[in-house]
């Protein structure tokens, strides 16, 4: 990625957001590894009042597809995601609470979670927005993790064409 990397906001655009794991390792490959990332999703959603109208999380990355918080940019917005979960994929606890999953990359000297940028691209058209609501679901079936989206649970893609799934998620206006 380019050393000087600009990120529009305060345009009022939606953002895809991509990041992934520190040497796009499996880290996320254990279930409660992902429904983890569900519910700090969720929550950090909660906190900071944006807008989610797609996600998937993979094993080595996830996808987000968020508006603007009034409150703060989305590079806050991942940065608070991304401590929360790592810090609960290395056991540590803060204020009494605390998911002690194993850390894949303990014994064998991994220290960092993720990656240390971000992909960050402006979405400001329909077409855009559904050129994104269509790629993220089809990303368990792309690595071979499922036959069809509907089977990749920590996405989207169920509460779209099915109306339910694990987080709920917002039209774009």
């Amino acid at each position: 990625m380019p050393k000087r990397l600009r990120r529009l906001t305060g345009q009022g655009d939606l953002h895809f957001i991509t990041f992934c794991s520190h040497q796009r390792r499996s880290l996320l490959g254990r279930v409660r590894a992902r429904n983890a990332a569900v519910r700090i999703l969720r929550e950090v959603r909660a906190r900071y009042s944006f807008a989610l109208m797609g996600y998937v999380i993979m094993t080595e990355h996830v996808h987000l597809l968020i508006s603007e918080s009034v409150a703060v940019k989305p590079a806050k917005v991942i940065q608070v995601f991304e401590q929360r979960l790592s810090r609960r994929m290395h056991g540590k606890k803060r204020a009494g609470k605390g998911l002690a999953l194993r850390f894949p990359g303990q014994d064998g000297g991994l220290r960092r979670f993720w990656q240390r940028r971000y992909y960050d691209f402006n979405v400001y058209s329909r077409a855009k927005v559904q050129e994104k609501l269509h790629y993220m679901p089809a990303n368990p079936v792309k690595e071979n993790l499922v036959q069809h989206p509907g089977d990749w649970p920590r996405s989207s893609w169920s509460y779209w064409y099915r109306g339910e799934g694990l987080l709920q998620m917002d039209a774009w206006t």
